[in-house]
């Protein structure tokens, strides 16, 4: 397998142009804070932007836990990859991960002033140490997949591949350890949204009780009870509210709806 890595400090922009410099170099995938990516995808791994603390987030990127280890390492096996672009802040640190993933020597490291500018590394650094955003290499629509809870939003960038253009998305959130502060979302405002979306339907006649069951990866099932008017076509007003209901608690709290329960325990006859 082909190694190549891409070094720089922390804050200085190498997730945000890591895109451009494994297509530079031809590797089929990317190994970044604890995540291995390839074709715009999270293949396998756990963020590092994830972890309650800046030590442990740390630990995850260098890959310290043996199962996170053998994860991406099967992964790698498994679809066969060629060659890996690691992003780390050292040498020490991309040598010491490619040793725990099993890809060997590195071939290659490329600085990130090798390409990008000073102007555009300051601003990198500006963004990261006075907003605390962080950027992670895959589409918004691939990362809420995996990350319940965390407000983020898509950061679309227009790249030229030989004749042609295309738009390459990438995300922009703030981690759990951010220096910012953090934010807890109680289940009373999850409650409260769907009580709310569910009165604005004209075919609900009462809402009787919301349930909300928090799993472990911080997503959630939600249960609600309601009155409906009748007669109407029952699955199709349930299937409707669900749906509204899963795109507000989603939109207005970023966490994922697993499951979305509309039990109905009575019927008012109009």
């Amino acid at each position: 397998m082909k190694v190549y890595a891409l070094v720089g400090a922390s804050g200085t922009g190498k997730s945000h142009h890591s895109m451009f410099a494994a297509k530079q170099l031809g590797a089929e995938c990317m190994i970044d804070d604890g995540l291995l990516i390839a074709n715009h995808q999270i293949v396998a791994g756990k963020s590092a932007k994830q972890e309650p603390t800046k030590m442990a987030s740390v630990r995850r990127a260098i890959f310290s836990s043996q199962t996170h280890r053998d994860e991406v390492r099967l992964a790698i096996e498994k679809h066969k990859f060629r060659s890996i672009l690691i992003i780390g802040t050292s040498d020490r640190m991309v040598s010491q991960i490619a040793s725990g993933i099993g890809v060997g020597e590195i071939d290659e490291i490329i600085r990130i002033e090798d390409i990008r500018t000073e102007d555009e590394i300051e601003r990198a650094k500006n963004i990261r140490f006075k907003q605390g955003k962080h950027v992670i290499p895959v589409p918004t629509f691939e990362v809420k997949k995996h990350f319940s809870g965390y407000f983020m939003h898509p950061l679309a960038m227009l790249s030229k591949n030989k004749s042609t253009y295309r738009v390459e998305e990438k995300t922009v959130m703030r981690p759990t350890y951010s220096y910012l502060g953090h934010f807890e979302i109680s289940d009373k405002a999850i409650i409260d949204i769907c009580a709310y979306k569910a009165r604005q339907n004209s075919e609900i006649t009462r809402v009787l009780r919301v349930g909300v069951h928090m799993l472990s990866d911080k997503s959630v099932v939600i249960d609600v009870d309601v009155v409906m008017k009748f007669p109407n076509k029952i699955h199709i007003v349930g299937r409707e509210l669900a749906d509204v209901i899963r795109t507000d608690v989603e939109e207005h709290t970023s966490i994922n709806v697993r499951k979305i329960r509309i039990n109905v325990k009575g019927l008012r006859f109009e």
